[in-house]
């Protein structure tokens, strides 16, 4: 696809989805690593139309868990140095009680994004944006399909969602593919750094982008285009379900559900009504449970333990999540 073409196709998306527009200010995630430097690049070379071009600021936070973090920390300093139309430019490095040596990615990008909306805040933007581009995308399907997560996460990542209270997270590039990203910008990159953790392939991610996804494009080439397409679909289902769904979930707060349904429906039910009280952390096992012990005649009271202090408990007809005392 022709560079014009791509620039014209995403130009369109933003309007479209009202991904932002000249009242916003954003501020730029940016590492070392190719993606987000041609985001950054775009966003900042002059080529977007007036009514869409964001004020925008740039961020970069050095996790300190690399050999090579002082040389990708210096290299983005010499990018920021060079970047013309930025509000303001933010390098932040994080501290940590005690490297941690389990779930390292995921406390990485928990305190990675607490820093981002600290900053987004001092600086006066309303959202952060990201460089997740469609290979990220199907990565995250692909991944929380196999850890067994909800339906409403198999639909992937959003373009635009509220990140915390006044702080938007914006993925413009999810539609593009890896490869696209650079027919954004005027000029080439001429330096980046490769994470070279992203060839460890004891992360799970890593197993999926290097091993799972080139097998499945063996079998068909167009893989990511079909899941992106499914997650589509499922989005398309959730919304004709939402209003049945809620309807099911009033049932259930008021106590009158009808707990004969179908399991499969039940679970959509219990899991809709956890998310709206920001509870995620459930295994369906759990909550499988917890039928059981709604359809059991001949209690009308019981626990089921959820974890991290919290409790589904059956007072007669009533379902309830409560904290264990």
């Amino acid at each position: 696809m022709q560079d014009k073409v791509v620039r014209a196709n995403l130009t369109r998306m933003i309007r479209e989805e009202r991904l932002f527009d000249k009242r916003d200010h954003v501020l730029v995630a940016v590492s070392g690593g190719q993606d987000s430097l041609h985001v950054l690049r775009w966003l900042t070379d002059n080529s977007l139309p007036a009514d869409i071009q964001p004020i925008v600021s740039a961020a970069y936070i050095n996790h300190q868990l690399r050999t090579d973090a002082d040389a990708e920390q210096a290299l983005v300093e010499r990018v920021f140095a060079q970047t013309p139309n930025l509000a303001s430019k933010t390098i932040r490095q994080l501290t940590w009680d005690a490297v941690p040596t389990t779930g390292v990615e995921e406390l990485a990008r928990e305190k990675r994004y607490e820093a981002l909306v600290a900053i987004a805040r001092e600086v006066g933007a309303n959202a952060i944006v990201t460089a997740h581009h469609k290979g990220d995308q199907v990565e995250t399907i692909l991944y929380k399909l196999a850890r067994g997560s909800r339906l409403t996460q198999l639909l992937g990542m959003a373009k635009k969602q509220q990140l915390q209270g006044d702080i938007d997270l914006i993925r413009p590039v999810l539609q593009l593919d890896k490869a696209m990203l650079g027919q954004l910008v005027n000029e080439p990159l001429v330096e980046w750094v490769e994470d070279y953790t992203n060839a460890d392939e004891t992360f799970a991610r890593n197993r999926m982008r290097h091993t799972v996804v080139p097998a499945l494009e063996e079998i068909n080439e167009q893989t990511k285009d079909h899941v992106i397409a499914f997650a589509d679909q499922l989005a398309a289902l959730q919304k004709l379900a939402s209003g049945s769904i809620n309807v099911h979930v009033k049932a259930l707060e008021d106590g009158r559900l009808d707990w004969r349904v179908d399991e499969s429906v039940l679970l959509l039910v219990l899991q809709t009504w956890l998310t709206k009280k920001h509870v995620f952390a459930v295994k369906d096992s759990q909550l499988t449970q917890a039928i059981q012990l709604m359809r059991n005649p001949n209690v009308n009271r019981g626990f089921i333990d959820l974890g991290n202090g919290l409790q589904l408990e059956r007072f007669e007809n009533y379902l309830l999540l409560s904290r264990k005392e």
